[in-house]
């Protein structure tokens, strides 16, 4: 059995050899390009948001002592009124002065505990918090008693007092 072999000349395939590695490098060339523009927008963005100062005049405290008296007043009248139960108007009322602690002082007071509360030494908040605990977590039957038109007035109190 014979068994013949014809040689192509090398230069045949050549052709397509190039148009392949041609088309390689530009996808290459275009990929690296388009990570490099990314890159540099990504780190335009980052600095423009640096850069851009917050220009917002600051909330007198009179005007945000008003706002959480009226919501606290909001709910005290949601009460009288029967709208919420009392359960929802303490909690409610309770979110409220942790909110105006957290924008008066910058502590992050709305999920810390009575306790920890306490330990920071806020003293105004950590009264209203022993007071509103029970009627916030307690059975029903613990809750009898309780007055929440009055801890509302005591929550308006301290807002009004507040420094």
């Amino acid at each position: 059995m014979v068994t013949t072999v014809e040689l192509k000349n090398p230069m045949e395939y050549s052709l397509w050899v190039s148009i392949i590695a041609g088309l390689l490098i530009i996808i290459a060339v275009t990929l690296f390009i388009y990570f490099i523009i990314r890159l540099i927008l990504k780190n335009n963005k980052k600095t423009e948001k640096k850069a851009a100062p917050i220009t917002s005049r600051p909330i007198s405290a009179h005007l945000i002592k008003d706002r959480y008296i009226k919501r606290v007043q909001d709910i005290k009248n949601r009460y009288m009124g029967r709208t919420i139960g009392i359960r929802d108007g303490y909690q409610e009322l309770s979110a409220v002065i942790r909110e105006f602690v957290h924008e008066k002082t910058g502590i992050n007071v709305e999920s810390l505990t009575a306790a920890e509360i306490k330990a920071k030494g806020i003293e105004n908040l950590s009264r209203l918090m022993e007071e509103y605990y029970v009627p916030e977590f307690a059975e029903d039957e613990k809750i009898i008693g309780k007055d929440l038109p009055r801890s509302c007035d005591t929550a308006e109190e301290v807002i009004r007092s507040w420094n």
